[in-house]
């Protein structure tokens, strides 16, 4: 007979200084919650004898109490894995093509419990990791440590509507490889080392010379598909010149086929639902309506199913402010969402994405948990806030001027610079910061994605 909930939860009380209420959950064979405890948080689980939960396990301290095992088990990566195993939603689930969803880059590992509650009851989903082989080089935390760390803050809000995690900016096989094992929903691939700008310097008869290098019979192809056809989009019509095609398609042609070839062979057949998110912002290169309708009837006559297509506002800014809504039309002609990165400092009209794309879109905050640390720091520690600032090469300013300035974008930008141990290195320092003011910052970070979702 399974333990009862009462018993449970009598047993916790007796062994630990405080129970995490929320993250209460029934468990095979007992139940699962979070206490503190003089030596810190800790997962516990209560049975009446060993179950295949309790077994996996590692670093554990069990006691008895109420007639029932207590097992304690330090917050480590097993422990995480085991915990998304058996609680279902403190796994990452897949966001699909429908729907709004918000996505969060935590670079300190401290804010995910304070946000995810804002969504209860919204028809948004939050995307609590968004992760990057960049970010985790600068910051020395891993892929693993990210979604890890969103398992612990969901269960200690007990927030049981479902969350993605994305394993963003993937260039390699291996990396995919990694980001699939360790459970991620969302797989961001990033081809843009595969656009080959040097096409954009030749002149059209040279385009056209190497365009008709290719074999005949795939010349006539292309031809036949977009010259002399409009394509319908929404309200709007997409025609193809012939050489503006030509150079499409050798600039594009190697990054649409190595999408092709990783797909179909690491996202095609997997045993659960995960989102394909491609990746084509390049500096230097704004993407035309012509290059982006190309691309995605491409990857849909080849069998690709995308979730999204990223685009970043801060690299996009005029293509978005001339097209927005021709993009948003491709998006939704071809059933995938547009996913916006840098959305809080580099999106100026999130509100006329969610019409365009009647709310199937996904929107990256980047950077506000980041802000919501930094104007914090700035307006109670001046000497930490003018390290960070000496970090980051920005001129500090008032704590109340930080937001929608050149110094918030580059403050924002400037995270790897001041937590990476090699430069700034003041993660430990500023997770210091944050830990001594634990409540300040949940409700600065509450505050401001609050106030983001009320504009959406």
């Amino acid at each position: 007979m399974a333990i009862k909930q009462v018993v449970a939860m009598n047993a916790l009380q007796e062994i630990a200084a405080e129970v995490i209420k929320a993250s209460v959950c029934a468990v095979d064979g007992g139940w699962l919650a979070l206490v503190n405890t003089e030596a810190g948080k800790r997962l516990a689980v209560v049975v009446d004898k060993d179950t295949p939960l309790s077994s996996m396990l590692k670093e554990t301290e069990v006691k008895e109490a109420q007639g029932a095992k207590v097992i304690l088990a330090g917050l480590n990566a097993n422990n995480a894995a085991v915990a998304r195993r058996f609680v279902k939603w403190a796994a990452p689930s897949a966001c699909g093509t429908r729907g709004t969803s918000v996505g969060f880059s935590d670079w300190l590992g401290c804010a995910d419990a304070f946000v995810v509650d804002l969504f209860a009851k919204r028809q948004i989903k939050p995307v609590l990791v968004d992760y990057t082989p960049e970010d985790s080089i600068a910051l020395q935390r891993n892929f693993l440590e990210a979604v890890d760390t969103a398992t612990w803050g969901v269960l200690e809000a007990g927030y049981k509507e479902g969350y993605g995690a994305n394993a963003a900016g993937l260039k390699s096989e291996e990396e995919i490889v990694k980001a699939l094992l360790y459970g991620y929903s969302m797989i961001g691939f990033d081809c843009s080392d595969k656009i080959n700008l040097s096409i954009e310097k030749l002149s059209d008869e040279e385009v056209e010379k190497r365009f008709y290098q290719f074999n005949e019979a795939f010349c006539a192809a292309v031809n036949a598909s977009y010259l002399n056809v409009e394509f319908k989009v929404g309200n709007n019509k997409i025609k193809f010149e012939e050489k503006e095609l030509h150079r499409i398609v050798l600039e594009y042609g190697e990054a649409i086929m190595h999408i092709q070839f990783i797909y179909n062979s690491y996202l095609k057949n997997t045993p659960w639902d995960i989102d394909f998110e491609l990746t084509l912002s390049k500096p230097g290169k704004l993407l035309t309506p012509q290059e982006h309708y190309l691309i995605a009837n491409e990857l849909e006559r080849n069998g690709i199913k995308l979730a999204a297509i990223c685009l970043d506002p801060l690299n996009e800014k005029e293509a978005l402010a001339d097209n927005l809504q021709l993009h948003c039309d491709i998006a939704s002609a071809f059933e995938y969402r547009l996913s916006f990165r840098n959305a809080e400092i580099g999106l100026a009209d999130p509100a006329a994405a969610m019409k365009y794309t009647k709310g199937k879109v996904h929107f990256k905050l980047n950077n506000i948990l980041w802000m919501s640390a930094v104007k914090l720091i700035a307006a109670t520690d001046a000497e930490l806030y003018g390290r960070i600032a000496a970090a980051a090469e920005v001129e500090p300013v008032a704590a109340d001027c930080i937001c929608g300035t050149d110094a918030c974008k580059a403050f924002a930008l400037s995270y790897r610079k001041v937590l990476n141990p090699k430069e700034g290195n003041l993660a430990g320092d500023i997770k210091a910061f944050l830990q001594a003011h634990r409540e300040e910052y949940a409700e600065a970070a509450r505050t401001n994605v609050g106030n983001y979702l009320k504009n959406l």
